[in-house]
């Protein structure tokens, strides 16, 4: 099965479109760069992570970052199961030296198949 792509290109006519895992990495991406209410289809989705202010990140409990970056994940990715949200060297995820960098990891169903998911995503 075949799903939207993100962001949205029309190519002749056409949408591009994403394989599941990267249909997941794509909503994950927009969950954790969408600040909450940004969305009037749904006020809840985003990540709260955008209510903090920049220096708060590294001060922080890092631990409660990750448990609502996850709440987040759960909450609106109903197609992964079992997610972990661990920290990631910022220059392991990319050429950004801002922010911090996550990795999400878990499970999700492609027909009968589990199949692992796992994707950095840099936030802040």
């Amino acid at each position: 099965m075949k799903h939207l792509a993100l962001p949205f290109v029309l190519r002749d006519g056409h949408l591009d479109s994403a394989d599941l895992h990267e249909s997941i990495t794509y909503s994950i991406g927009l969950l954790l760069s969408s600040r909450p209410g940004m969305m009037t289809f749904s006020p809840t989705y985003g990540c709260d992570i955008w209510d903090k202010e920049f220096s708060d990140l590294y001060s922080a409990n890092k631990a409660d970052i990750r448990a609502s970056l996850r709440n987040a994940i759960d909450l609106h990715e109903k197609r992964l199961y079992n997610v972990s949200v661990s920290f990631v060297g910022i220059s392991d995820s990319g050429s950004h030296t801002l922010g911090m960098a996550v990795k999400v990891s878990g499970h999700y169903k492609d027909g009968e198949k589990e199949k692992s998911f796992s994707a950095d995503y840099v936030v802040g």
